[in-house]
């Protein structure tokens, strides 16, 4: 991996502001608390923010910050593990002094002054670990090394997805050697309580399935009240889903009200089948064993369904 002059761009800048995609994922909000860290270990000095409307619901993140619109207007903006702009979970990064994209999803949309995209990694943490390990002079703490484990480690599945290699193994083992308590890692992102346990029970009795390889579920508004559980996080038990042999692909989809209509987001999965090529065309976007989409009509929801069956035969 090539990176230019980030580093020179990052000692350069006195603010700097860090963005990720909307409905973030640990990835997305590892690399950004660990790129943000890891800045203000090695020049205190600096100004740096970590912005975002919306939480990661798995394990537990520090909040956001709130700056203002000038002071972004100020800033180099790095934004990371997000493909395309209108993903970006803060549009006011395009207002930046400059904008680099540090990302692994297929670059199929270029943004920002600096590109530095990797599709062979599994996680843009991973891409992250391998800048700082190569960046000698500088320190590196055992909390930005946990916030980068943490997205290597789910962005993977556990190292269980066909985007996990020896380079990814790696940066998992370099990051392992600061110390790390990796079966307490893996309890916090894994775990569940009594009440999650028996939703992901009720999850696995309520997907359908169209033919015999995809599996999914719809999660409506009523089920999420019933069952007391956000959005973002029930899609999270896509999981639950994914451990069939048969099922080739699979999703999770929640409902939510939009300008007053019932519409839906969702979480895409697959073995081999590359669902983010699909995603693309439903307002969303992702990597080839991962992706998403948002704000479907019931109509293009199961138009989605219909793309990823005809991608499976």
């Amino acid at each position: 991996m090539e990176f230019g002059s980030l580093l020179e761009e990052i000692v350069r800048h006195d603010i700097i502001t860090i963005f990720r995609h909307e409905h973030p994922d640990c990835d997305a909000v590892g690399s950004q608390f660990g790129l943000k860290q890891w800045i203000n270990e090695n020049w205190p000095a600096k100004k740096v923010y970590a912005l975002g409307y919306e939480s990661c619901s798995q394990a537990e993140w520090p909040a956001s910050d709130i700056v203002s619109d000038d002071t972004i207007r100020k800033s180099l903006a790095i934004v990371v593990d997000t493909a395309n702009a209108a993903r970006v979970d803060d549009s006011r990064f395009q207002t930046a002094v400059r904008v680099i994209k540090i990302d692994h999803h297929p670059n199929r949309e270029h943004f920002g002054s600096d590109e530095y995209v990797y599709e062979n990694a599994a996680a843009a943490s991973e891409i992250l670990t391998r800048f700082f390990r190569d960046c000698t002079g500088q320190k590196m703490s055992l909390l930005t090394a946990e916030y980068l484990y943490r997205g290597i480690l789910t962005d993977t599945l556990c190292f269980k997805t066909n985007n996990t290699t020896s380079h990814t193994l790696a940066m998992a083992s370099f990051l392992a050697g600061f110390g790390i308590d990796i079966p307490e890692i893996n309890r916090e992102l894994f775990d569940q309580s009594l009440d999650e346990f028996r939703f992901a029970a009720w999850v696995r009795t309520h997907i359908r399935m169209k033919g015999s390889h995809l599996a999914y579920i719809v999660i409506t508004l009523e089920d999420l009240k019933t069952w007391n559980i956000d959005a973002g996080r029930a899609r999270n038990f896509i999981t639950e889903i994914g451990q069939v042999r048969e099922f080739l692909v699979w999703a999770v989809f929640t409902q939510k009200e939009l300008d007053g209509n019932l519409v839906y987001d969702g979480s895409l999965r697959s073995k081999e089948i590359a669902v983010n090529e699909v995603a693309e065309h439903f307002n969303g976007g992702g990597h080839r064993n991962a992706a998403g989409v948002k704000n479907l009509t019931g109509e293009s929801l199961n138009s989605l369904i219909e793309s990823l069956c005809s991608k499976i035969e």
